[in-house]
């Protein structure tokens, strides 16, 4: 019998039998010694290790976890520990990753769970610095993404007004053409979408065996007949549309949105798409209604052409995600095309992108993520206000599984519609309607401002202001913009700088400071609550011919109510009345009514951070308190908000300065401050007066604006008086200057009542923290003789000085004292308040105030020429 050869497969099995008989010979006569070496490396007595003599990782586990040491996996009846695939490997540790190949890629799946392990495992033994320094960026991303979700968060509680039947309504075209060309158009395209999403063309049968078709047949059949329909083919959809032919397109994502369960939550997430499928979702909706928009808007007398909406959508359009201004991006947006001859652009100069968008789409999952939505679509709402120049207010849309509402974003509210409900198809009817409207509506509807346009042919923005007066526009061109709005709601101040359009080249050209803003009204029809234009009128006729005082204040140059477009023919004051002319009264009742104003002033000033020295600070701050007490005494108006924003300066041409007191907005008569109970709180927080903060009963008179003067002066010394000291200090949280630029108004108010009450603790704690204490020593100086004047002055009695109630108990020093020369000797004793009695003596503090102002802007102005004869 011939011999069987061995094969390589038999001579492996045998080699590994004889080294497992070896191995048992081995425990039979060693069992000790591998007890000790499973004990010396943490394991239980009855572990051992492996052939190679390494401990598989799943015996170190479950010795660990007090488990015994079997041959195969765990009983069924015990619960694995979480461990990953990675940590139960043959031969790694469980504290060290399996190492791949250096310059290989993963080769499989469990290679790429490797390598991300590892990644994610990796000590910052070697990386510590970069490590850290990517955390510090995240969390820094991190809190800038909640401060905003916060704000938004609040803008919804607050101003959100939920299900208003009137928003449709608002969208429609202002002509009665349009309007009924919008409504037929709409109806045309909502059959057609209703055609394509259920095509109703049954397949042909096969000629060759008489057999419906079925399968993949059927559905491309289906496919094809929709197609057919979008083409306006007649041969089997048996409908033709008049006008040019729509972009043939795959349309089958509708499907897929219109067939979702309207119900479906947050525990149906494998039911409901993903946030990125809907925003396809929503962009294909939206190009379907385009493009039949342009096919059955046929040329019509009287009607305009409709402007094309174009979904954005940030998976799609890499080049319009890439020109979003802001710290979110945008899921979706809808901008428009429109004829290059039309009158008023819409933020088209540089193509649709996001940050010349219509109108903002806020996408969630779920319509339990309603809330959400409407806080991301704020976020994204209040981008399109600080970034586009015309824009009056904005329209927006959320989206949230098959549930879509539009919502229109007022001064003082966020009004949202109904629900339209695209798996339905009275939904799908009312957002193709919508989509129709905002289409063939004036740019006014949309939100945009037909005074601000752009013009093609010079390529640059033009401002109409319009003067109440003379019943005469102004045309300004744009330059740049000085001061954006920083919310979207209340009053959006803006400020640009422009200059004459109608300049004939032979002078120089004026450059002029417009200033816009919603003023509110007490009702529909009234005057404004707080009317600058009428103080600045005011200004202009009683100081105007003073050429001490010429550029230390607003010059009136033309103002009035912005008159807004509303047909080719006519305009018409923007109001918060005609905006929302379609709402049922009754849904705005409690929102107040503002109207929209825009004055054009001079000079142009430069901002307070330009200033180049302490010195050129000092003549600028002297120059505008000069203005200030002038305005109060001659005028009669308080202007209540001294900031670091309305004090500027204008410099000559010899390089010497000169101090500009803008923004009247928050100013008021006297005459009408002392038939208030109780003044309200107005003005910038971190600068108001004490008073102010609690909103006391004490009059406010101008010693409330030299001590915004005061708090502005300390805040400049501590961050920097430019931008080149301000790049180079850093501010510490615990300042003591830092508790009055945050917190409540009390808290504040009591901050600065302890730290001005008494002087050694607000040199150590406010003068002492300069940024540059002995450059700024004059500036120190300067603030310490303010605060003496203001809050010790010594021709007032104790009774009148510091910053905390006169303690009763010694009222009979206090009367022996009053009965000498002192200014408020005739106040009765039980006035305790100091802030009290020196405000029926303002106009002497005032007098020594602005004695000392002027003694330092004598020295400044010395040093300044000095300096420049040194040069």
């Amino acid at each position: 019998m011939a011999a069987i050869a061995a094969t390589p497969r038999t001579l492996r099995a045998s080699t590994m039998r004889q080294r497992e008989q070896s191995v048992r010979k081995i425990q039979k006569k060693q069992p000790q010694k591998l007890n000790k070496k499973s004990q010396s490396k943490g394991l239980a007595p009855n572990t051992a290790p492996n052939r190679s003599g390494r401990v598989s990782p799943r015996k170190r586990k479950l010795a660990a976890d007090g488990l015994p040491a079997t041959q195969g996996r765990p009983p069924a009846n015990l619960t694995p520990s979480k461990t990953s695939s990675a940590t139960l490997h043959e031969d790694m540790s469980p504290d060290r990753p399996k190492r791949r190949r250096v310059g290989k890629p993963p080769t499989s799946t469990h290679d790429s769970a490797m390598a991300a392990r590892a990644s994610a495992t990796t000590t910052s033994t070697a990386h510590n610095g970069h490590t850290n320094m990517v955390s510090n960026l995240a969390s820094g991303i991190k809190a800038v993404q909640d401060e905003q979700e916060l704000e938004a968060k609040c803008y919804v509680d607050e101003y959100v007004i939920p299900d208003v039947a009137g928003v449709f309504d608002a969208a429609w075209p202002i002509s009665v053409t349009d309007r009924l060309c919008a409504a037929e158009y709409a109806t045309t395209i909502h059959q057609r979408l209703e055609q394509f999403i259920t095509p109703t063309v049954k397949p042909p049968a096969q000629a060759a065996r008489g057999r419906v078709r079925s399968g993949r047949n059927v559905r491309r059949h289906c496919s094809q007949a929709a197609k057919a329909l979008l083409r306006g083919s007649s041969t089997e959809c048996g409908t033709q549309p008049a006008g040019t032919e729509a972009q043939l397109k795959d349309y089958s994502l509708l499907r897929r949105w219109v067939s979702l369960d309207s119900r479906l939550d947050g525990s149906d997430s494998m039911a409901a798409g993903a946030k990125e499928e809907i925003c396809l979702w929503a962009s294909a909706f939206i190009g379907f209604v385009a493009d039949q928009l342009e096919v059955v808007a046929t040329p019509k007398s009287h009607s305009a052409k409709p402007r094309r909406l174009i979904a954005l959508n940030q998976l799609e359009s890499a080049a319009a995600a890439a020109n979003v201004d802001g710290c979110s991006c945008i899921d979706v947006a809808i901008a428009t095309e429109v004829d290059s001859t039309s009158q008023v652009s819409e933020s088209q100069i540089d193509g649709p992108c996001f940050k010349n968008a219509a109108l903002s789409i806020g996408v969630k999952r779920f319509p339990s993520e309603q809330n959400r939505a409407y806080w991301q679509l704020a976020q994204r709402t209040h981008t399109l206000h600080s970034t586009q120049i015309n824009r009056r207010f904005a329209w927006g849309l959320t989206v949230c599984g098959t549930h879509v509402r539009a919502c229109l974003f007022g001064n003082d509210d966020i009004l949202t519609s109904e629900v339209m409900d695209v798996a339905t198809e009275s939904g799908r009817k009312q957002f193709v309607t919508l989509l129709v409207n905002w289409a063939m509506c004036e740019s006014q509807r949309l939100g945009y401002d037909s005074t601000i346009r752009y013009n093609g042919e010079t390529g640059q923005w033009e401002i109409d202001v319009w003067d109440d007066e003379s019943r005469v526009t102004h045309t300004y061109i744009h330059e740049r913009t000085l001061f954006d709005t920083s919310s979207q709601f209340g009053r959006r101040t803006r400020c640009f700088i422009a200059s004459a359009k109608e300049n004939s080249g032979e002078q120089p050209v004026q450059k002029v400071l417009i200033k816009d803003a919603w003023a509110p009204t007490e009702f529909p029809g009234s005057e404004v609550v707080r009317d600058e234009l009428s103080n600045l009128r005011t200004i202009r006729d009683k100081l105007g011919a003073d050429d001490v005082l010429a550029g230390t204040y607003s010059h009136l140059e033309a103002g009035g109510v912005v008159q807004q477009m509303q047909t080719k023919q006519r305009t018409a004051d923007d109001t918060t009345v005609s905006i929302f002319a379609d709402i049922d009264s009754a849904v705005l009742e409690d929102v107040p009514d503002r109207i929209y104003r825009r004055v054009a002033t001079t000079p142009v000033g430069e901002q307070l951070k330009s200033v180049r020295s302490v010195d050129e600070l000092i003549v600028v701050v002297s120059d505008v308190m000069a203005a200030h007490t002038a305005i109060v005494r001659r005028c009669g108006i308080l202007h209540r908000d001294l900031s670091t924003n309305n004090i500027m300066f204008c410099r000559d041409d010899d390089g010497m300065i000169r101090g500009l007191l803008i923004d009247f907005d928050n100013a008021v008569l006297q005459s009408d401050l002392h038939n208030e109970q109780r003044p309200d709180q107005i003005g910038t927080f971190p600068y108001m007066s004490i008073g102010n903060l609690e909103q006391s009963s004490v009059k406010r008179t101008a010693l409330d604006d030299w001590e915004s003067l005061i708090y502005i002066l300390c805040w400049l010394g501590t961050i920097g008086i430019n931008r080149e000291d301000q790049t180079n200090v850093e501010i510490r949280s615990d300042l003591t200057i830092c508790h009055w630029h945050d917190g409540s108004a009390t808290n504040i108010a009591k901050a600065k009542r302890r730290t001005l009450q008494h002087s050694d603790l607000f040199g150590n704690e406010i003068l002492a923290c300069f940024a540059h204490p002995l450059l700024y020593a004059n500036l120190a100086r300067l603030i310490l003789e303010l605060r003496s004047q203001l809050f010790y002055n010594e021709r007032l009695s104790s009774l009148a000085q510091g910053c905390i109630d006169f303690d009763p108990m010694y009222s009979s020093i206090r009367n022996a004292e009053l009965r000498t020369h002192y200014l408020d000797c005739n106040i009765d004793t039980t006035v305790v308040d100091p802030f009290a009695r020196r405000a029926e003596f303002a106009d002497a503090i005032v007098d020594d105030l602005l004695r000392v102002v002027q003694k330092y802007r004598k020295a400044a102005l010395e040093r300044i020429k000095d300096a420049q004869i040194s040069e």
